[in-house]
């Protein structure tokens, strides 16, 4: 299942646009180069005080400050880990599946859209970026070619799902920080249901199943990142390990869908995108997965 932790976002310090732009210190007024002696007139600055009367105090002009900038519309994740909660549990009066869309929703505008969402996962996108090169190498120059880079050449006629373990240690190697076990774990569960679904040589795969293995990893980075986001949250879930992996395996469906919703829509083959365009249009699949999940989620 994938990974899990807190992860209580951070607060966003407003600071005045007027802070930068400080008003001006009027120039001071030279003394003229002959003064002549005036006698102080009564109420004059620097007369004596009149009988009676109060010193007058020095009037400072009035300022007028910009107002503050309005605070943006960007929600916390408190409201994507309370849908995410009633989902799990089955509280939420709806399906699970709904329930998960909705805190996915939530969440994508608590990021503050998705192209700060897609921004977070650059971990991920690194690694998909990688596989979809591997894809694209391995249509024009073939497998043994294809892995020569990562100096798995002679893998190419293992089965794919060794393959695939061995890339992973690669482009993204066990002990880092948490968006890039993201990845690894992404990458490794691609590997297990390949092994599990009558593995193949990797140089035997067609360009679909390469797409397939591009796109599936990809959906489950989403997957581990929103389940760690929200499911690591102040929520109350189910300590049966086969609910919880039921909830995780709805919401990665769910992802999924979307994920290949956007690849479909590009009109493109994996293997046909120029090498110096994998990283932009892998960054284009995350924004557009991201988008579907926060515009179908309610």
């Amino acid at each position: 299942m994938g990974t899990s932790g807190g992860n209580k976002g951070s607060k966003r310090a407003l600071t005045p646009t007027w802070v930068d732009s400080p008003t001006p210190t009027p120039a001071p007024v030279p003394p003229p180069s002959t003064p002549t002696p005036v006698p102080n007139q009564p109420g004059a600055p620097g007369a004596p005080a009149q009988p009676g009367s109060a010193p007058q105090q020095p009037v400072v002009p009035a300022v007028t400050l910009p107002p503050l900038p309005a605070i943006d519309g960007a929600e916390t994740l408190g409201p994507a880990r309370s849908a995410f909660s009633r989902a799990a549990s089955g509280s939420g009066g709806g399906s699970t599946r709904s329930g998960l869309g909705k805190s996915a929703s939530r969440y994508v505008r608590a990021m503050g859209g998705s192209g700060a969402a897609a921004k977070v996962m650059a971990p991920s996108r690194r690694v998909a970026s990688g596989l979809g090169q591997l894809a694209n190498d391995v249509g024009t120059q073939g497998a043994a070619e294809a892995l020569r880079p990562f100096n798995l050449e002679s893998l190419a006629g293992s089965p794919a799902s060794q393959v695939l373990t061995a890339l992973t240690d690669v482009l993204c190697p066990d002990g880092g920080p948490i968006d890039e076990a993201i990845a690894r774990s992404a990458m490794l569960e691609t590997a297990a249901e390949l092994a599990a679904s009558g593995d193949v040589p990797f140089d035997a795969l067609p360009p679909p199943a390469l797409e397939a293995i591009f796109l599936g990893t990809i959906a489950r980075s989403i997957t581990a990142k929103l389940f760690n986001e929200l499911a690591g949250g102040a929520v109350k879930l189910s300590s049966d390990t086969a609910t919880l992996r039921s909830v995780e395996n709805t919401l990665r469906d769910y992802i999924q869908g979307k994920v290949n919703d956007v690849f479909t829509a590009s009109g493109r083959a994996l293997a046909s995108i120029p090498r110096a365009q994998i990283d932009s249009f892998v960054t284009a699949i995350y924004e557009g997965a991201f988008a579907l999940l926060e515009a179908f989620g309610e």
